[in-house]
C-alpha cells in the first residue's frame, strides 16, 4: 500500500539551546514507509556535518520513525520544514510545510 500524505508535527516556536523534536507520521503505508525531512525545500542529510548547508546545525534524524531531533537548537534552525514518506509502492508523499521559529 503506498503511503498516505504524512503529517509533520513541528513546533511553531522553540527555544534556542533547548531540545526540539519534530515528528512525521503516516498511517496507511505497507510496508511501513521511511521518512525524509526538508528544510526550506532542501533535503536534510542524515548527518549534518557532511553538508555545507547544514554543518552549523546539530540534529539527529531517524528515517524509520520520522523523528528529527535538534539538540541543542540554534538560531540557524529557523525555517520552513516538511517531511516526505516513501516505501517501494507508489510515489513519495509530502506533508504540508510548517515554519519553526527558533
Amino acid at each position: 500500500v503506498p503511503p498516505s500524505k504524512p503529517v509533520a508535527h513541528v513546533p511553531t516556536s522553540a527555544t534556542i539551546g533547548s531540545k526540539a523534536v519534530l515528528r512525521c507520521t503516516e498511517t496507511d503505508g505497507s510496508p511501513p514507509p521511511s521518512f525524509r525531512w526538508y528544510k526550506d525545500s532542501m533535503l536534510m542529510p542524515a548527518n549534518p556535518k557532511t553538508s555545507p548547508t547544514f554543518r552549523n546545525s546539530s540534529y539527529t534524524l531517524d528515517p524509520a520513525t520520522g523523528e528529527l531531533i535538534f539538540e541543542p537548537l540554534s538560531g540557524f534552525d529557523t525555517g520552513d520544514y516538511f517531511c516526505e514518506a516513501m516505501n517501494n509502492v507508489g510515489s513519495p508523499q509530502k506533508s504540508d510545510v510548517v515554519r519553526m521559529e527558533a
